[in-house]
C-alpha cells in the first residue's frame, strides 16, 4: 500500500486531507523508531548473550584440556589413552570454532559502532 504522498505545496493550505496524511508519516515513523528500538534492545542482548556463551565454550574447553585419568595400575589403557587424545582434539576444536566466532562478533561489532547501532 504505501504511505500517502506529502507535497510541500500541500503544506502552505494545510487542508484536512494534508493533515490526515501528514499523521499517517508520523504514525509510521513512529512504529519504525520503536521497532529500531527494541532491534537494538535485542541486538544487545544478544551481544551479551554470545560473550556469555563465548565464557562457558572457553571454561568447557579448558576443563577438556585438563582431564587426565586416574589410570588403574601403572599404564593407562589403550581406549584411556583414545579417550583423553580425543577430549583434547575436540577442546582444540571448540577454541578454534570460538575464535572464528569472536572474529565474526567482532567484524558485526565494529560494523554496528560505525553504524552507530551500539
Amino acid at each position: 500500500m504505501g504511505l500517502p504522498t506529502l507535497e510541500f505545496s500541500d503544506s502552505y493550505l494545510d487542508s484536512p486531507d494534508f493533515r490526515e496524511r501528514l499523521q499517517c508519516h508520523e504514525i509510521e515513523l513512529e512504529r519504525t523508531n520503536k521497532f529500531i528500538k527494541e532491534l537494538i534492545k535485542d541486538g544487545s542482548l544478544l551481544i551479551g548473550a554470545l560473550r556469555n556463551l563465548s565464557m562457558a565454550v572457553q571454561k568447557f574447553s579448558q576443563s577438556l584440556q585438563d582431564f587426565q585419568f586416574e589410570c588403574i595400575g601403572d599404564a593407562e589403557t589403550d581406549d584411556e589413552i583414545s579417550i583423553a587424545q580425543s577430549l583434547k582434539e575436540f577442546a582444540r576444536l571448540l577454541i578454534a570454532v570460538e575464535e572464528e566466532r569472536r572474529r565474526l562478533r567482532l567484524k558485526i561489532l565494529n560494523r554496528l559502532l560505525l553504524r552507530n547501532l551500539f
